[in-house]
C-alpha cells in the first residue's frame, strides 16, 4: 500500500473503500479482472488490494480494498 494511511501526519487525504462479497468466479479470474481495470481515483489510479476465504459448497469470500491518497491543498477535512 504506497501513500500515508499508516504513516505520521501530513497534508494529505485518504481513501479506502472495503467491499466483501461471495461469488463463484475463480480467484484467478477475479485477480486477473482487477489487474487489468483501471479505477479513477483523484490523481491516479487506484490501488486494489484482494483478499480470499475459502471456499463454502463452491462460493468463495472475496474482500477488496481500495486504496486513493492525494495532496489535502489545505483542506480541513485531511490530517
Amino acid at each position: 500500500m504506497s501513500g500515508n494511511l499508516w504513516g505520521g501526519s501530513g497534508q494529505y487525504c485518504e481513501y479506502l473503500v472495503t467491499i466483501t462479497f461471495l461469488t463463484y468466479l475463480k480467484p484467478q479470474d477475479i485477480r486477473r479482472y482487477y489487474r487489468q481495470a483501471k479505477i479513477p481515483g483523484v490523481e491516479g489510479d487506484v490501488n486494489i488490494s484482494l483478499f480470499f476465504k475459502e471456499p463454502v459448497d463452491g462460493e468463495s469470500q472475496v474482500i477488496l480494498e481500495a486504496y486513493d491518497s492525494h495532496g489535502s491543498d489545505w483542506d480541513w477535512r485531511c490530517t
